[in-house]
């Protein structure tokens, strides 16, 4: 069986190689994702020179589809070979379309595909983001040029462990306005994880502020050599732009540290409404489709 374990911050130094290599477009193959989210994505585990995660939920195993260099097929048989020694049903989750279509080609009328909406990543250029031009983002330059207009002493500051814990003191009121759900109680986990391990994993963030007021901040980490993760994002919404201005300062900080990236994965919404509408209002570059791959019999 595959040696799986709970991740921990000593995982890094073996995992990031691995998934920078692969270059994936997905949030699902970066290591702040496996560690802070580990209540909907279970414990890690190699393959060779593939990683993958493995959870058992309702009767079924669910594995995070194997990525890496290396041998694919013999990965895809290793899982397959775990999941019948642990019994019960087998899932991949995170299925693109090339993974779709390496399953089908390996494992002709084997698998069950789904597509799952509420995992869709949503992808954008650097430059849409940190520019936006056009008329389709014309309302987010519109947001930005109003909260400039009504903070005049608006400003920016680089997270440090000096100051990050601004961004726990405003994070915490702003859970205080939103009902908690199960949705919300594994964020507020996976952020406290975020401001835990900031430096330690090599994380970027920035803070908006108006003066000394923080009205926003945001914080991620670079997936390899193309993409880079946004991974939490927060503002007052009753502040009007707040939203947009830390994304656009956000962007264009990231855009300046690392100036070879060509996306930011802004992740995706988890089913959430409001979520969404405000994400799609962006106009993707790339919505980047994922389904479950249900092992349809045995292996």
């Amino acid at each position: 069986m595959i040696d799986f374990h709970d991740i921990t911050i000593r995982d890094q130094h073996w995992i990031e190689p691995i998934l920078y290599a692969a270059n994936k477009p997905g949030a699902d193959y970066t290591f702040t994702s496996m560690m802070f989210w580990t209540n909907y994505y279970g414990q890690v585990g190699r393959v060779g020179d593939l990683i993958t995660q493995y959870l058992h939920w309702e009767g079924r195993n669910i594995y995070l589809f194997p990525a890496g260099q290396g041998d694919l097929r013999a990965a895809v048989d290793a899982v397959l070979d775990d999941s019948l020694r642990r019994g019960g049903l087998t899932r991949f989750r995170g299925v693109t379309a090339d993974a779709q279509a390496f399953l089908e080609e390996q494992y002709p009328g084997r698998f069950l595909f789904t597509p799952y909406r509420d995992s869709f990543d949503y992808i954008y250029t650097v430059e849409e983001l940190t520019e936006l031009r056009g008329k389709k983002l014309q309302s987010k330059r519109n947001h930005c040029h109003r909260f400039e207009a009504e903070h005049p002493d608006w400003r920016t500051e680089v997270i440090t462990p000096e100051n990050i814990g601004k961004c726990r003191d405003m994070a915490a009121v702003w859970y205080q306005d939103h009902p908690e759900n199960y949705e919300i109680q594994s964020e507020k986990k996976a952020i406290s994880k975020a401001f835990d391990h900031f430096a330690a994993i090599g994380m970027d963030g920035l803070i908006l502020l108006d003066g000394e007021q923080v009205l926003g901040f945001s914080m991620g980490h670079r997936m390899n050599r193309t993409y880079y993760d946004v991974c939490f994002e927060k503002a007052f919404a009753d502040i009007q732009g707040a939203y947009a201005m830390i994304n656009r300062e956000f962007s264009r900080y990231i855009a300046e540290k690392y100036p070879e990236l060509e996306f930011l994965n802004r992740e995706d919404d988890m089913g959430e409404p409001g979520l969404r509408k405000a994400k799609e209002s962006y106009q993707p570059t790339l919505l980047l489709e994922k389904c479950t791959a249900d092992l349809q019999g045995g292996f």
